[in-house]
Formats: C-alpha cells, sequence, structure tokens
C-alpha cells in the first residue's frame, strides 16, 4: 500500500510533490503573517508578485492563490480586468488536483475486477435459473408450475376407470338378471 502524506487537506501520493506542497504551505503561513487582508492594494500586489514567481505549483498554493484571487474580485475598488488569472504549472498533476492518487486508482481497479466477476457470476445464475425452469417443465414429476394439468389428468383417469367398471358392473348385473329370470322361468 503507498505511504499517503496529507498537508493542507489534500492527499498526495508523490514523496516529491508532498515536500513542494508542504514548501507552498509555509510560504503561504509567511505571506499571510505578513500581509494586511484590509489593504486590497497590498494583496494586490502580493498577488501578482506571488505569481510572477511562480511559487506554487501544486493544490495547496493554487487554493491559496485562488483565494487571494476571488478576494480581489469582491473588492469594489479593484477593476477585474486588472486581476491577472491563475497560470497552471505544467508541473501540476491533475491527478493531484483532483483527489485521485494512484492507491486510489489502485482501489477502483479493484472494485472494477469484483464488479466484472459479480456480473459474469450473475449471468451464470441467470443461465441455471432458466435451465431448472426447462428442466421443471419438460418432466413429468408434479410441481407448481404443472400440478393443475396434472390433477385434472389424473381425476379424467380415474373417471375413465370408473366408468369403464360401472359398465362392467352393468352387464354383469344384466347377465344376472338375464340367468336369474331364466331361471325363474323354468
Amino acid at each position: 500500500m503507498e505511504n499517503i502524506i496529507e498537508i493542507e487537506g489534500y492527499s498526495f501520493t508523490n514523496e516529491k510533490m508532498a515536500k513542494q506542497a508542504q514548501k507552498e504551505a509555509e510560504g503561504i503561513r509567511y505571506v499571510k503573517a505578513r500581509t494586511d487582508m484590509s489593504k486590497p492594494e497590498q494583496v494586490f500586489s502580493v498577488y501578482h508578485k506571488l505569481l510572477a514567481q511562480q511559487m506554487f505549483q501544486t493544490p495547496v498554493g493554487y487554493t491559496y492563490l485562488k483565494e487571494l484571487q476571488e478576494y480581489l474580485q469582491s473588492m469594489p475598488g479593484v477593476k477585474k480586468h486588472d486581476i491577472k488569472p491563475i497560470p497552471v504549472s505544467s508541473a501540476l498533476r491533475i491527478n493531484d488536483t483532483m483527489g485521485i492518487s494512484d492507491a486510489w486508482r489502485g482501489r477502483m481497479k479493484g472494485v472494477q475486477r469484483k464488479l466484472r466477476v459479480s456480473v459474469v457470476a450473475n449471468i451464470v445464475l441467470v443461465i441455471l435459473v432458466l435451465v431448472m425452469f426447462a428442466i421443471t417443465l419438460s418432466s413429468d414429476q408434479t410441481t407448481i408450475l404443472n400440478y393443475e394439468r396434472k390433477i385434472q389428468d389424473r381425476y379424467a383417469q380415474w373417471e375413465q376407470e370408473l366408468t369403464q367398471r360401472e359398465q362392467i358392473v352393468r352387464e354383469e348385473e344384466q347377465m344376472l338378471e338375464l340367468q336369474f329370470d331364466t331361471l325363474v322361468d323354468e
């Protein structure tokens, strides 16, 4: 697992970037201690000097520059077009500004891998359920899916057997009556 270093609310996985952020945080504290925020002219001057010196290269420094910029934009005596935009250094790693570290990317790969396994497992389970339904529907065993048909078939078979037996009994009764009638007549 990577070593994560936290500075001013940002987490860094790159030790070199973390050291740079720590230096910038110390520089920010120094500038804050010597800048009178009630004087927009002084803040304007400090802001532009910091931009000119290109002191900041990490999210810690950029955050402070953005705070100064927003402060100056909110001051009525400062013209907005006089406030220079903050140039982003090519050394700035986009992933660090978004809070996405190498450890986070590693965790995301693990989550993606687990998601793939889960999707495959779910597909296999759905296929198994479909196979089970196919087996159940093609089976002769009585199940909840075909019990009504099976019961109706069974009752129909019993009715047919009873009708046949009844017919046989009637035929035998007629034979016995004929024999009885012939015996009585004699």
